[in-house]
């Protein structure tokens, strides 16, 4: 995507005897700033965006990161450092590693911005050395440019053309979009890098509680005495014993090497200098990190959670980093990054669960979850692409209640309401199943009721019966819901009332499971139901009559026209003249041969 087709991270060095293009048209501007406020241009610059906080990418303390308002290309940054440096050699020992360390940080927010190995073009700019070294050069800032071509995902980029090439360059994104989108990033990827620089140095104590070091089982280990200076030399001894495990001869300072530790090796160092100083490290051994099992589900239209759980066991403490941003579709015009996609943070409720929550969802957008586990070993990320339509699933209905019947030995009435999670507007609706059995019956019965209640109609008369109900979106997105908690009903004994008004309330039992030494159950009745429920509706009884009537119409229509075809052609006898059809034309009698003149 950069420079040669064929992918790999490369670096130049360019020389000339002249001053390219840019660089002098970055002199010309500095020495005339220089000149008229005797301050160097980007010096100033870095202060006032300092104190705005409105492009500000990274900061440490001795460089800084921000989009800088002229900015053209897509995510570009302007690297500098905070006090007045002229070229690279010039940095100062504590400069370099700092600069090490937010390059880093920058780089990891490129690669997450779309979960990919991010192209970019960096340089550094200096003031001018060999023969002109020794001119008067104060009015250059060291600093550097990142230009990635990347705009939208990691498949579309930007390119200069048209007007952009003969006339002016265009923005697709202004530079606090660029800077909001970077930094939306910066509490997961300080940390991830954080555990990234302990696990890599060679003494990695900058992370968990202090005196504390970690390794790995079966690698090799350096333990530092804490509080000395590098190289000093110092003795090492296990805690409570008395045996010199490296004396300060060993040549290797303030370190004690052990090239293949291992569970014996746990436990407690102390460290004393050749003034009596003393010094206690507690080695802890472990694994980095696998990626974790996540997990997403939405029990509403508007909200979904995230749950993970680590897919191996590390045995060092660990921590979660959770975050999301939503996902646009390639070519599309929404699809162009702003603060609306993100990525944010997708809390922890309580902080340290292993769950978060994402509220104010899209139901119709997708959605990108980044779960990375962090130990002192390392971190590692596990990405997961969720929709709310996929991932739905209610909560399970809630208020069951089981009834019975007065006077009908075989019927259960069951109500229940819906899930006091899910959205209360009309259109959000949920369909529903019912299962039933009676006790100490293995197998379940099931309806798919039309509504909120349901009359059960082949119950066991006298036999308590268990029944659950589960919910899914009306218009089949996502899953059916657990089953509810069940509920017990047992069907009426009682005689068939001989009137019941409309006001007449149907008789409650709530009935609880026996427990097991309970005595055995009535035998259920084989009588049949005195009054079966018709569950026919009376357009339906409409419907059917209308359809044979006219079927009945159609059937005489057709049997009336074979019978006169029929008729028409049927053969006459064998003897004796043939006689006129009954269809055959008629002929006036004036025109029968002999026929009398009237």
């Amino acid at each position: 995507m950069m420079g040669c087709s064929n992918p790999h991270p490369h670096c130049q060095v360019w020389a000339s005897s002249f001053l390219p293009d840019i660089a002098q048209r970055e002199e010309k501007s500095q020495r005339a700033y220089q000149s008229r406020h005797r301050e160097p241009l980007l010096m100033e610059y870095g202060h006032q965006e300092l104190l705005r906080k409105e492009r500000l990418v990274l900061t440490s303390e001795h460089w800084l990161v921000l989009v800088p308002f002229w900015a053209v290309w897509p995510f570009q940054t302007l690297l500098l450092p905070r006090r007045h440096v002229l070229r690279l050699p010039e940095l100062t020992p504590a400069e370099r590693d700092d600069l090490a360390l937010i390059m880093k940080k920058l780089l990891t927010k490129y690669d997450n911005l779309f979960e990919t190995s991010f192209p970019y073009s960096m340089g550094w700019h200096g003031a001018p050395t060999g023969s002109e070294a020794g001119a008067n050069w104060d009015h250059w800032q060291l600093h550097a440019h990142y230009y990635p071509p990347l705009l939208r995902s990691a498949t579309v980029r930007k390119f200069m053309v048209g007007y952009e090439m003969l006339a002016q360059a265009q923005r697709d994104l202004t530079p606090e979009q660029m800077s909001s989108s970077c930094s939306g990033l910066s509490r997961v990827l300080v940390a991830v890098a954080t555990a990234l620089v302990s696990a890599s140095s060679s003494c990695p104590q900058a992370w968990g509680p202090p005196g504390v070091q970690y390794g790995q089982p079966g690698r090799p280990m350096t333990l530092c005495c804490p509080g000395v200076t590098a190289g000093a030399p110092v003795s090492w001894f296990r805690d409570g014993e008395t045996r010199l495990l490296q004396g300060p001869d060993s040549g290797l300072g303030h370190e004690l090497v052990l090239a293949r530790a291992d569970s014996a090796d746990e436990g407690t160092y102390i460290c004393r200098t050749l003034d009596g100083a003393v010094g206690m490290v507690t080695l802890q051994l472990g694994y980095p990190p696998a990626r974790p099992v996540v997990s997403c589900r939405a029990a509403d239209y508007e909200n979904f959670s995230c749950t993970w759980s680590p897919s191996q066991v590390s045995g060092l403490p660990t921590r979660y980093l959770t975050s999301y941003r939503k996902k646009t579709v390639p070519g599309a015009d929404g699809q162009r990054m702003s603060p609306s996609t993100g990525p944010w943070p997708c809390l922890q409720d309580p902080p340290g669960a292993a769950c978060c929550v994402v509220r104010g969802a899209e139901f119709w957008s997708q959605y990108r979850i980044n779960v990375t586990e962090v130990n002192p070993l390392g971190a590692s990320t596990r990405l997961l692409d969720v929709s709310l339509q996929s991932i739905l699933r209610p909560d399970p209905p809630q208020g069951l209640r089981v009834e019975s019947v007065p006077g009908y030995p075989r019927r259960l009435r069951a109500s229940w309401t819906y899930p006091a999670s899910w959205p209360r507007q009309p259109h959000f609706l949920l369909k529903f199943r019912l299962q039933y059995r009676p006790m100490q019956h293995p197998a379940w019965s099931m309806v798919e009721p039309a509504g909120l209640e349901e009359v059960i109609t082949d119950a066991v008369a006298g036999l308590p019966h268990a029944v659950r109900v589960s919910a899914r979106d009306f218009l089949d997105a996502g899953t059916w819901s657990a089953w509810s908690p069940e509920a017990w009903g047992t069907p009426s004994t009682g005689p068939l009332p001989k009137e019941i008004t409309a006001e007449s309330q149907p008789h409650t039992q709530l009935v609880e499971e026996p427990p097991a030494d309970s005595p055995a159950p009535p035998r259920p009745s084989l009588l049949p139901d005195p009054q079966p429920l018709v569950h026919r509706d009376p357009l339906e009884q409409v419907a059917v009559i209308a359809s044979l009537g006219i079927f009945s119409l159609l059937g005489l229509a057709v049997g009336a026209l074979a019978l006169g075809l029929w008729l028409r052609l049927r053969p006459d006898g064998k003897d004796g003249p043939p006689k006129p059809g009954f269809l055959a034309p008629m002929i006036p009698v004036d025109k029968l041969p002999g026929a009398p003149n009237l």
